[in-house]
C-alpha cells in the first residue's frame, strides 16, 4: 500500500517522536488544540497515535468515520473502547514492557523515601522542629515488610530494585504465578494486614476499580506507606486523602490520580506525600523506543504482515 494515509497524534508535539516518519505518512497538523484538529479534519484520520491517557470511547471513535488503526506509544491501552473497535474492524496495537524499569525506578524511589521519612525529616527542618543536636529517630530498611500488588513487567522490575535494601517482600495479585521469586499472599487484606508498605502496579481494568478501598488502608496502618504507578481508579483517592489527613496511614507516593490532571488544591493540606504528574513511563530514551514500536505495527498494518504487539 502506498498511498497517503492520514496520520493524527493525539498530542501535541507527539510527532516530534517520529523524526524518519515513512513518507506515505500525511501527518494532520493545524492551529488549535486536538479537538480543533478533530472537528476539521476528522473524517480524514486513518491512523491514531494514542499516549493511552486520552479517552477514545465510543463517542470520540465516532468521531473517526475512517478509522483503521490505533497505536498507542504506551504499554496501557485500557483507555481505548476495544469492543467499539472490535464492532468497527480497528486495529489496536501498544507497545508493552519498555518502560516497565522507568516506572519501577519511580516505585522504588517513592517507597524508599517515604519509609525513610524524607519528607518528614525536611518538614521537621522547615518547621524548625531540629532544637537538639539529635534528630528524630526512624525504622531500618532492612527486613520491613513490602506488599508489590501486582507481579507484571512492572512489578517484577520493582522487585529487582528493591531487593538490594534487604526488604521482607511478598505479593498478590488476581493469579499466583508459579516461577515467581518472593512469596505470594492469598488475599490482598492479608498483604495490606502483613506490611507496612503497598506499592500498586496492577493494570487497570473494570474489575479492580478502588482495589484500594478505605478498608485496605485502614488494614495498612498509620506507619504503612501507600505507592501508585498503576492508574489512579485503582486507589479510591478520597478516602486516601482522608486517611493521610487522619493519620490512619502514614504517607503516599502517587504519580497517577483519579481524573487526571488533578489539581494543587486537592493535595495542598495533605501531609507527608510526594506527587509526580503522570511521569513514571516518560523518559526521552522510553518515549522514542515506544515510538519506534509504535511505527513498526503501523508499517506492519499497512503492508498487511503480522503487527509486533497486537491487542486488537
Amino acid at each position: 500500500m502506498s498511498e497517503s494515509v492520514g496520520v493524527l497524534a493525539m498530542h501535541a508535539q507527539m510527532h516530534t517522536l517520529f523524526p524518519n516518519p515513512p513518507r506515505r505518512w500525511r501527518w494532520i497538523t493545524g492551529e488549535g488544540d486536538v479537538n480543533d484538529l478533530i472537528e476539521e479534519h476528522g473524517s480524514e484520520v486513518e491512523v491514531l497515535l494514542s499516549a493511552s491517557i486520552e479517552k477514545l470511547d465510543k463517542d470520540m471513535l465516532s468521531r473517526f468515520p475512517r478509522l483503521r488503526m490505533i497505536a498507542s506509544i504506551s504499554a496501557g491501552f485500557s483507555n481505548v473502547d476495544l469492543e467499539e473497535c472490535r464492532s468497527r474492524n480497528i486495529a489496536v496495537t501498544n507497545a508493552p514492557g519498555l518502560n516497565s524499569g522507568d516506572v519501577a525506578d519511580l516505585a522504588a524511589t517513592f517507597l524508599t523515601s517515604l519509609l525513610l521519612r524524607l519528607p518528614k525529616s525536611q518538614s521537621f527542618i522547615m518547621n524548625d522542629q531540629w532544637t537538639t543536636p539529635a534528630g528524630p529517630l526512624r525504622h531500618s530498611l532492612r527486613s520491613t515488610p513490602v506488599g508489590i500488588v501486582g507481579l507484571g513487567s512492572i512489578g517484577q522490575e520493582v522487585v529487582k530494585r528493591l531487593t538490594p535494601f534487604g526488604l521482607d517482600l511478598k505479593w498478590w495479585g488476581p493469579r499466583a504465578k508459579q516461577d515467581s521469586v518472593i512469596p505470594y499472599v492469598d488475599t490482598l487484606e492479608e498483604l495490606a494486614d502483613q506490611c507496612l508498605g503497598l506499592v500498586i502496579c496492577c493494570r487497570p481494568d473494570a474489575s479492580n476499580k478502588h482495589l484500594i478501598d478505605q478498608n485496605i488502608l485502614d488494614r495498612l496502618g498509620p506507619e504503612g506507606v501507600l505507592v501508585n504507578v498503576s492508574r489512579g481508579s485503582v486507589v479510591d483517592e478520597t478516602a486516601l486523602i482522608d486517611a493521610l489527613k487522619s493519620g490512619r496511614i502514614g504517607a503516599a507516593g502517587l504519580d497517577v490520580f483519579d481524573p487526571e490532571p488533578t489539581s494543587s488544591s486537592r493535595w495542598s493540606d495533605v501531609p507527608n506525600v510526594i506527587l509526580t504528574p503522570h511521569q513514571g513511563g516518560s523518559t526521552y530514551e522510553t518515549l522514542f523506543a515506544q515510538a519506534q514500536v509504535a511505527q513498526s505495527n503501523i508499517e506492519s498494518f499497512l503492508d498487511g504482515k503480522p503487527l509486533q504487539t497486537s491487542v486488537l
